[in-house]
């Protein structure tokens, strides 16, 4: 570890592939417990955290848990999370034990559904049990912490099975001291956190099933379909759909990193319907395509395993931060990122970029309203100003070129305001000519500024036709062949764009960022 490093993690790593090989203890499989083993294998490994200096954040589904030096957390398996620093000059330090629940001796000690689950750790049925460990408690945890470490590391004869009864007794110790701890402060996690972590259990092992749906995995847990939904998103901020979305995008990620599968092969071992959706969805999630994920080099500039997830979670935090609207955090953490060394063109693809489009995703779905949208862009305005000076000249390419405006008769401006700061959230450059804009202006702006894309916003019944009057002007001006209209309004209708001869009609802002990104393709395709 470098001494300026912020995030130490000391990883004992209880299992590997060498240590497998030949036993029936455990299944053939990388059983390092690595970040990304953790986060895409099926194998159900839980965490022993213990806080051994400082203090940071855990971050566990959409809540945040501070945790300081002397507690000890245990993660139940497979349940997103992650630890991170409150802030730049905050430093983190500690010990992580990751363990195969198949490892466990007892049957009823394995199986997640037992009130004995790992020896009665999480005996009120929350997926984290805490404690904040006394220093007779503390110097035993950390005696049985060194002994499985020095048992797993040289592998003396029977060693598996001595790692084993070290472990049953670790989780004993660690059950019995929760369970009368007066100072068990563990946040009021929900019963349901069971539910759900086996929902995303059989998501990650069925990710490849393109038939998976809420109402089959509902049934499997003989629940209704509406209470796992409101459940799932719940502690998860997820919709069902997108959860189930985004793990076949990680799966299609790791894929195109680790092997030379074709597009094809990819889409069907990720269960995806059809390559075109899949060059869609991909480019929303990732903002690029996949052979351009595929060429991009990895850019951990060398740093170890610790650096490289310490930037990964700033990257994370970026875009959660800028879903929420928290414009000083984001701007925090993109400091931070560039002090690290993560270059600019990154952190605005990775962090501020994913967000805005998650956040339009949510706006689409009515998850979230205007309001947030506004506090989201803000957030996403003042920390792309702090990346502006850090942008090479030529590091990102522009997606494309829009001209936006509100017709001519017309001084409303909030749709077309929302509708810019979702099209900018995906990459695009948008020229705003505010409002009353003449059919002129926009035609001639088009030409001058060599726009791809008018978009125009009527909101009332008198102005509407001024559209027709736009479209119109760019045939006289002989580039409709080269621009496409885009019009919306509360007027507007899908019939009315189709009389008018313009190209597309959408009803709301994300919508009309989507389906510029689309145009553009179909543009850049010819």
């Amino acid at each position: 570890m470098s001494k300026n490093q912020k995030v130490r993690i000391h990883e004992i790593n209880l299992l590997n592939r060498e240590a497998c090989c030949g036993s029936n203890a455990f299944p053939s499989v990388d059983l390092k417990p690595s970040a990304e083993a953790l986060r895409l294998t099926s194998v159900s490994w839980a965490q022993v955290c213990l806080v051994a200096e400082d203090g940071g954040v855990l971050c566990v589904h959409d809540q945040t848990i501070p945790c300081k030096s002397g507690e000890l957390y245990v993660i139940a398996p497979n349940l997103p999370h992650g630890f991170f620093l409150r802030d730049a000059e905050d430093t983190l330090v500690m010990s992580r034990l990751s363990f195969p629940v198949e490892l466990l001796p007892e049957r009823e000690a394995a199986d997640e559904r037992s009130p004995r689950f790992c020896f009665g750790v999480f005996g009120d049925g929350s997926g984290v049990s805490y404690a904040m460990l006394d220093q007779q408690t503390l110097r035993k945890i950390n005696t049985l912490l060194a002994a499985i470490e020095g048992e797993a590391a040289e592998r003396r004869q029977d060693w598996l099975s001595v790692t084993r009864a070290f472990l049953v007794q670790l989780l004993v110790t660690v059950g019995r001291y929760i369970n009368c701890s007066i100072k068990n402060e563990t946040p009021a996690l929900s019963k349901n956190w069971t539910l759900v972590t086996s929902v995303q259990r059989i998501v990650k092992e069925r990710f490849d099933d393109c038939n998976l749906t809420l109402g089959e995995v509902a049934d499997f847990f003989y629940v209704s379909k509406s209470f796992l939904s409101r459940v799932f998103q719940e502690l998860t901020g997820q919709q069902f759909s997108v959860y189930l979305r985004s793990v076949r995008m990680e799966q299609a990620c790791r894929l195109l990193r680790e092997t030379d599968m074709t597009v094809e092969q990819i889409v069907e071992k990720c269960g995806l319907r059809d390559v075109h959706s899949f060059y869609r969805v991909f480019g929303e999630h990732m903002q690029m395509t996949p052979n351009a994920y595929r060429k991009r080099p990895i850019q951990t500039n060398g740093a170890d395993e610790a650096a490289h997830l310490e930037v990964l979670g700033l990257l994370r935090g970026i875009s959660e931060d800028l879903q929420r609207g928290k414009a000083k955090a984001v701007a925090e953490r993109v400091e931070r990122a560039l002090a690290l060394g993560v270059p600019a063109d990154r952190i605005l693809e990775e962090g501020l970029l994913l967000g805005m489009s998650l956040i339009g995703e949510k706006f689409r779905n009515n998850q979230v309203y205007v309001p947030e949208v506004l506090v989201a862009a803000r957030a996403m305005n003042v920390s792309a100003e702090l990346l502006r000076p850090h942008l090479s000249a030529g590091a990102r390419q522009v997606r494309g070129r829009v001209c936006i405006g509100t017709v001519e008769g017309d001084l409303h401006d909030i749709g077309k305001n929302l509708v810019k700061m979702m099209m900018e959230g995906r990459g695009l450059e948008v020229i705003d000519l505010g409002v009353d804009v003449s059919p002129k202006t926009f035609v001639q702006t088009a030409i001058e500024r060599r726009c791809e894309i008018i978009c125009c916003s009527a909101l009332l019944t008198t102005t509407m036709h001024v559209t027709a009057e736009v479209v119109r002007e760019a045939e006289r001006a002989g580039i409709r062949d080269r621009v496409r209209i885009m019009i919306g309004g509360a007027p507007v209708t899908e019939e009315f764009c189709r009389r008018i001869g313009a190209d597309r009609y959408t009803d709301n802002a994300a919508e009309a960022a989507r389906v510029a990104v689309e145009l553009l393709e179909e543009i850049n395709r010819k």
